[in-house]
């Protein structure tokens, strides 16, 4: 079948040689099938233009203007969810290397709203916000080769969120304060992971002023956000709302006790070590509210192992397995009742 009411055809050998790919999508038009969706193969655009053909087997190549789609959409191909499948894995620096060659290699259908070139860019900087490469999304983010245009709505807040977190390698935290305010305030669409991701930044400039509750606060509030879509992310929330427990002064003060420094100087050869009970009843709220968050970790992240920093921490509460439970006392057995 040749599509009706399509422009002029181009010469197919020259163009098959300059894009072996063939990208499978999904397009509807009035002139095709009467509007109704079908599939054709991508073989690059052209500013404004399409070129494809009907089938992966075709050489009569076509072309129409991309705004005469109503519709259009690449389907992702092998090498793409390759790359995906290695970011579910948590393979994040693998992930990142294969979605800056898919960038490149399908960068001849850029002009494309949402094309895979696209997609893969937006996946790049998104392993390197989840490694929390701050400097690495900066790079990125001022590179970034698609126009905010030809990016999905949940995509331009993406290139939104990075831009933003890109100002806390060069830690300027008024910046970081007014755009992510702006950004909660105004993307009503915004996900659950990008609002995590604004909180943890302001959080960030919140420890700079030293105003340790209200960077408790944005990391409480990134935490729960969160509610597990950023591994990363969330360790790193409840690690700096350690660090601003650290820094209180009935924190501070309680430390310096030698039966807890006793106790956090035992933790080297017993896991398990605690502090007595008399000092256990007798913690600062902060302490308590630390020591919760630090058993919160553990439960989390099972394999994450908190920095030594936060021992004392660890000292301030009784870990279950520290805790023998009460053994029932030995009973006989029960007496068969007699009826009456």
């Amino acid at each position: 079948m040749v599509l009706a009411g399509l422009s002029s055809l181009v010469p197919s050998m020259a163009q098959n040689a300059q894009n072996p790919q063939r990208l499978r999508a999904r397009v509807a038009a009035p002139t095709i099938k009467n509007g109704r969706p079908t599939d054709i193969y991508i073989l690059s655009s052209n500013g404004p233009t399409v070129q494809f053909v009907e089938s992966r087997e075709s050489q009569e190549v076509l072309q129409q203007m991309a705004s005469a789609f109503k519709t259009l959409y690449i389907f992702e191909t092998d090498d793409f969810v390759d790359a995906k499948v290695a970011m579910e894995n948590r393979k994040y620096q693998e992930a990142r290397n294969k979605f800056h060659a898919l960038v490149n290699k399908y960068a001849s259908t850029l002009s494309i709203k949402d094309s895979l070139s696209a997609r893969a860019a937006v996946y790049e900087l998104e392993c390197a916000m989840r490694m929390m490469d701050w400097a690495g999304v900066k790079g990125l983010a001022a590179k970034f080769p698609v126009r905010g245009a030809n990016l999905s709505p949940s995509a331009q807040n993406d290139l939104e969120v990075a831009k933003i977190m890109a100002l806390i390698p060069d830690k300027d935290w008024n910046g970081v304060k007014s755009r992510a305010g702006s950004f909660l305030a105004t993307k009503k669409n915004a996900t659950r992971l990008q609002q995590a991701r604004m909180k943890y930044a302001l959080g960030a400039a919140a420890m700079v002023a030293q105003d340790w509750n209200k960077a408790l606060d944005y990391f409480a509030e990134a935490l729960v956000l969160l509610h597990g879509s950023d591994e990363e992310l969330a360790s790193a929330c409840v690690a700096r709302s350690l660090d601003a427990y650290l820094r209180m002064p009935d924190v501070v003060k309680f430390f310096e006790n030698p039966v807890v420094s006793s106790a956090v100087e035992s933790r080297k050869n017993n896991p398990e070590a605690v502090i007595p009970d008399s000092r256990l009843k007798s913690r600062p709220v902060p302490v308590k509210e630390a020591a919760a968050l630090y058993r919160l970790h553990e439960l989390m992240f099972p394999d994450r192992k908190l920095p030594a920093k936060y021992d004392g921490f660890a000292v301030s509460y009784k870990h279950p397995a520290a805790v023998a439970p009460a053994k029932a006392p030995d009973q006989a057995p029960a007496q068969p009742q007699n009826k009456q």
